[in-house]
């Protein structure tokens, strides 16, 4: 079968494992803290369009107001329906000496890393298999409240594989190759 990173390996290279974000799979927290979110802004926008529209103030502040109302109360659902977009068009691959991630950010992209010059790769399980390697990654410094959803900012993409299936075995193949 012909990988679609098959014209990004070296002759002596073969593909040993593809695999793509779960469809259905996302980080409950995550998605209840934007909504929850979204919420008090669009009630705040809400409140600021009723006080704008019913003095006579300027028209910046009417136009600020409705902007303010719109993209607080379709930010959170835009942002969930473009992050599973951006998901489906995710692409991974583990070849015997590098690691192929495709993703999307303003088009397409790939980014290859050699395996054995990785730092160790960390694993977040999730249910049924499923879970979440960070490769090439560091932490910023600041605790675990501000850190739940450091997995999801989207110029990070290229540096993880998302919400896999059967994660604990792709990242003992990736540790077995870093040796």
């Amino acid at each position: 079968m012909i990988s679609k990173f098959d014209r990004y390996l070296k002759e002596e290279e073969t593909i040993l494992w593809t695999g793509q974000p779960e469809k259905n799979k996302s980080n409950r927290t995550y998605i209840f803290l934007l909504l929850v979110s979204g919420i008090f802004a669009t009630v705040f926008a809400s409140l600021w369009n009723i006080i704008v529209w019913s003095n006579s103030t300027p028209v910046f502040f009417k136009i600020f107001g409705l902007f303010f109302l719109f993209s607080s109360a379709f930010g959170g659902i835009i942002h969930i329906i473009l992050n599973k977009y951006r998901r489906s068009k995710t692409y991974y691959a583990i070849s015997t000496q590098r690691i192929y991630i495709e993703y999307l950010f303003f088009g397409k992209r790939i980014k290859s890393y050699k395996i054995k010059s990785l730092p160790k790769p960390t694993l977040t399980k999730y249910s049924n298999g499923i879970g979440t390697i960070l490769i090439n990654y560091e932490t910023p410094f600041s605790f675990k409240l501000f850190t739940f959803a450091i997995e999801y900012r989207w110029f990070d993409q290229y540096r993880r594989f998302e919400f896999i299936k059967s994660a604990q075995e792709v990242i003992d193949l990736i540790i077995e190759r870093r040796k």
